[in-house]
């Protein structure tokens, strides 16, 4: 039965056998003698295809939780008797991992020394429990209604740039005051968004021309660290930068509206001990890098 749920999770026996270091051969083996002891064909396979029938369906439904919460005993049990142990795939934005997460992880790995930690730094929604991933991290608003999730915070996106730009440039006091400056945006989105004046709680729509556009947040904190105007960041990307003095934000009473941050994680690995274990010693010090309208 568990083999049977990891192949169905796995998408294909193939990578099934690659993630429980097991013979494909093996695996083919226990499916079909499943089949006939049940006397029903659970899943539809040839060289191209793979897919569960409704009867493999309705099975793994009923046989997923159950399985879950024997591991997730199994590994509470060892917790209670040893030190955590085996392997955690965490998935984040590029950015995260780039940024906040670095410091955090090296932490819980120093803490944790048996917990094999597989970091996956994707900029795309990652389907955890089909892709086998114990925790991700996610901003903005979840959809997903068979995961489980904690808050950690809101991010929003601020005005920054370094203290010799702005010592040299024309004093910026209204937003149409933007124009008149070099702007890097990562997002074309960005040229036309709604601010959040978190004083006044005035909400005003803004137009924004790109001098330079680049795909990714951290190329725009590069250009901006260079002496290169403004740039619109998530406020965990420059925390650091802000933090030591080789950044400003602008306009600080401007921000983007929030946008939701949370640990997620499949509710059949709620009681996992070593998520549990990396949610606790990393969720108040994420809090530090959002502004939180500040």
């Amino acid at each position: 039965m568990a083999l049977f749920v990891a192949v169905v999770e796995a998408g294909s026996l193939s990578e099934a056998a690659r993630r429980l270091n097991l013979a494909k051969s093996n695996l083919s083996r226990n499916l079909s003698q499943l089949e006939k002891n049940l006397g029903t064909q659970l899943v539809y396979r040839n060289t191209r295809n793979f897919q569960p029938t409704e009867a493999g369906r309705h099975l793994y439904q009923l046989c997923r939780e159950p399985l879950f919460q024997i591991r997730a005993a199994g590994e509470t049990i060892q917790h209670d008797q040893d030190e955590l142990k085996g392997k955690l795939i965490v998935t984040m934005a590029i950015d995260l991992a780039h940024t906040m997460m670095p410091a955090l992880l090296a932490e819980f790995v120093k803490r944790y020394p048996q917990i094999e930690l597989d970091i996956r730094g994707e900029d795309r929604t990652v389907d955890l429990v089909k892709e086998g991933v114990d925790l991700a991290l996610r901003i903005g608003p979840l959809v997903d209604s068979n995961l489980r999730a904690l808050k950690i915070g809101e991010i929003r996106l601020i005005f920054v740039s370094t203290p010799a730009y702005v010592n040299s440039a024309p004093k910026i006091r209204q937003l149409e005051q933007l124009a008149q400056h070099p702007i890097t945006l990562f997002s074309v989105r960005q040229e036309k968004l709604t601010v959040l004046n978190r004083k006044t709680n005035r909400k005003s729509k803004l137009k924004l021309h790109a001098h330079v556009m680049v795909n990714t947040p951290i190329a725009a904190k590069s250009l901006v660290a260079s002496g290169h105007g403004l740039a619109l960041l998530p406020d965990f990307i420059c925390y650091e930068e802000i933090k030591s003095g080789q950044m400003v934000r602008v306009m600080p009473e401007w921000s983007t509206e929030p946008s939701p941050f949370h640990f997620v994680w499949p509710s059949h690995i709620a009681q996992s001990p070593k998520v549990k274990a990396l949610i606790d010693l990393t969720h108040v010090e994420l809090k530090k890098f959002m502004s939180s309208g500040s």
